[in-house]
This record gives structure tokens, sequence and C-alpha cells, in this order.
């Protein structure tokens, strides 16, 4: 498998602009995490109305159901109600048990078996597997679906309720039922594998030198340190004879907004990087950093897995015309979400703003097209030999010295 497509998440500033994360020991590419929340704590309470109807429910339910939830299933149940009640598709409980989960996650390791997740359809797939890992060396391969896991067998599997039966303690087995795709997007015959579960750690940058002096630099999360990874690789690559950049922002599903903004300040020297737009608010303009530090021409890939904090730095250095993006069409998540923590444990997380390009572009729902598109199937970008999108933008980079 081809290195760099290694992912940690955070949430700074109480935003969340990433449309994945880290989930008891998987990569989720739908899902924002964090590894802290703001304070103070926000606590929910019943409002007049609403909780006086659930209460009167919860007291029915308790004393006549022939199966009575338990307060665990009942707290779930309604917060996650009252969550989608909005029509909010990024809006999530966190119970207290997976948000714990996320601490331990954002430590740089956790328990689980080292795939990247991404889900279509209400339906987990397998995105990518970390090599070395005990998914890599049980033969998991990208595109495998999950059909049971644990003896329980679903025909769809969301990615929450993978990470829910897949994620925990290193050193357990959990048994996998996996479908591989064959060719034309038929179904292959169902697998079986017994995975040990282990620690897993992940770097989230992977950089190197590339024909025609082109510094490549892959970056799987906008986590708290990519504009000072980028940074380094920059200057690393720069000594090495960089002219040129391609910054590799395919299957990168967000992150941090802060960050999002001071890696295109990296390249733009001045100007707007993104507009947010919140409830009750003034439009907010969020501005570079005045921190650049290279004029070396740029190319973006992008794909349809590039989401939310990756769209930002590509809708911005795209809309200056300061860098190419090559590629295929990305994922369209404009929104921000926050997180807060609950009184009695766990947090949610829903949207509070959309955000726009610096022309004032729209890019939810509708995702960045790049200036060049190619089109090609994402298990090809495991060789370079076949990674047609990386072969283009290779020869962009070289072409703009």
């Amino acid at each position: 498998m081809k290195p760099g497509l290694k992912v940690a998440l955070v949430v700074v500033l109480a935003f969340i602009v990433g449309a994945s994360g880290f989930i008891g020991g998987f990569v989720v590419a739908r899902v924002g995490t964090p590894i802290g929340v703001p304070k103070p704590v926000q606590v929910i309470e019943s409002a007049s109305t609403v909780g006086a109807h659930v209460d009167e429910v919860d007291r029915m339910l308790k004393t006549e159901a022939l199966v009575p939830p338990n307060d665990t299933s009942a707290t779930a149940g309604a917060v996650q109600g009252l969550l989608d009640a909005n029509g909010d598709k990024y809006a999530t409980y966190f119970d207290k048990k997976h948000y714990d989960f996320f601490s331990e996650d954002m430590a740089g390791e956790f328990g689980g078996i080292g795939v990247l997740l991404g889900e279509k359809d209400g339906n987990s797939y397998i995105v990518d597997v970390y090599k070395d890992t005990p998914a890599y060396k049980a033969g998991i391969k990208v595109g495998d679906v999950f059909s049971a896991i644990a003896g329980v067998t679903r025909k769809k599997w969301t990615t929450q309720e993978v990470v829910k039966r897949v994620r925990g303690e290193a050193g357990t087995r959990v048994e996998l039922t996996m479908i591989r795709p064959g060719k034309s997007g038929v179904a292959g015959k169902p697998y079986t594998v017994k995975v040990t579960r282990a620690m897993i750690q992940y770097p989230n940058l992977d950089s190197k030198m590339m024909a025609g002096k082109v510094g490549y630099i892959r970056l799987g999360q906008f986590n708290a340190q990519a504009t000072d990874d980028i940074t380094k690789a920059i200057k690393s690559l720069e000594k090495k004879g960089a002219k040129s950049f391609i910054l590799d922002l395919r299957d990168n599903p967000g992150g941090a907004l802060d960050q999002a903004i001071s890696v295109s300040s990296l390249f733009q020297p001045s100007g707007v990087v993104v507009r947010v737009d919140e409830r009750g608010k003034p439009e907010i303009e969020h501005r570079t950093s005045l921190h650049k530090i290279t004029d070396a021409p740029l190319v973006i890939l992008i794909n349809g897995n590039s989401a939310s904090a990756s769209e930002i730095v590509g809708g911005a250095l795209q809309d200056y015309g300061r860098a190419v993006l090559v590629g295929e069409k990305s994922f369209g998540k404009g929104s921000v979400q926050t997180i807060k923590e609950l009184s009695f444990g766990g947090a949610v997380k829903f949207t509070i703003a959309h955000y726009l390009t610096p022309k004032s572009r729209v890019i939810n729902g509708k995702g960045l097209t790049p200036d060049i598109v190619v089109k090609m199937d994402q298990a090809k970008q495991a060789d370079e030999k076949t990674d047609t999108q990386l072969k283009r933008a290779l020869a962009e980079a070289q072409k703009a010295q």
C-alpha cells in the first residue's frame, strides 16, 4: 500500500471542519472527531415542552413496555432524535465510552486493526489499510466491505456500527467476514478472518522528492501539527532542490479550521482564506496568517474523499490562482461543526455554520471542480505506476517551474 494516507484529528477553537475522524481504532471518512472540546461545558437540559413529552413517554415505556428501555439506551435515543430533528446529517451523539476513545486516539495510538473507513449509501467500506497493521497482515484490502462482525451479519454496516464492534482492547481478537468487490462492481465471495487488535501508531504526513525537482507532500488530516509538518517538509524538500510542489489532499477528510487557514497561508501571502456564515451573525472573514514560506509553483491533488478543510485550502488557492487543482470533484462539505460536552458524560456534535471560498463560491453539496479533471479508480493510488492523477500532477508541477 502506498504510504501517506495516515490521518489524525483535532478540534481547535471549537470548530470541526473535517468530515472524518479516528473512532475506535478506525479512521471514519464521514464523522468529525475531537481531541478536546471548548469550555465551559454546555449542559443539555429538558426544555419545558420537549422535556415533558420525552419524560411522559419514558415513564410509559418503563411501566408498560414488554421490554422497557434502560436509561443509557433511552438517553442515547432521545439525544440523537433531537439532533436528527433538524436534518443535520453531521449531528452525532457520542456516549461517554466512545467519547473517551477519542482522547486515546488523539494521543497518537489506539487499539484497533488499522484501516481507513469510508461510507457510501449507509454502508462502510475500506478506503485504506495501513502497512504492517493487523488488518494488513490479515489480508484485508481496499474496497472490501463488511458482511459480519463478531458473528453478527447485516446487509449494511455504518461506520459508527463498525467502530463500536471492532474497537477493543489491544491483544483481543475479533472475527470479521468481508466481501471483496469483483470486476464491474459485482460482489465477490465472502471471506472470514480473525484479527488481533493492536495499538496503532500513525504518521500524518509523507514527503519525498520526485522527478524533475518536484517536492511531493501528502497530508492525511488537518490536525494540530499539520502546518508545522508541512513547513518542515517544504524546507527539507527545498534543501534537496525542489522547485515546485505537489500537495496531495486526496482522501483527506478535513480537520481543524485554524490549520486550514495556516496551511493556506504557507502559500498565499495575504487575503481572505474562507468566509464563515454563522446563524444570527455577520459573515466572518478568516484571513491568512501572513506566514508564507514559498513562492514555488503548486499543484494540489483532490478526489471525492477530499473534504472540508481540504476544500478550504484547495478552494482558496484555486480562487487566487496560486495552485492548479488536479484530480476529481471533491466531497462537498462546506459546513462547520462544534463539539459540546454533556454534564452526564459524552458529547454532541452539530452544525453551526457554513463556509464559502474567498470568491464566495458555495462548496457545501457541490464540491470543488479541479482545473484538470483526471478520473481514476481509487485503488490505483496504491502504485505510482498506475496512479494517473499523480502522473498528471507531476507533469504540471514540472511544467510550472
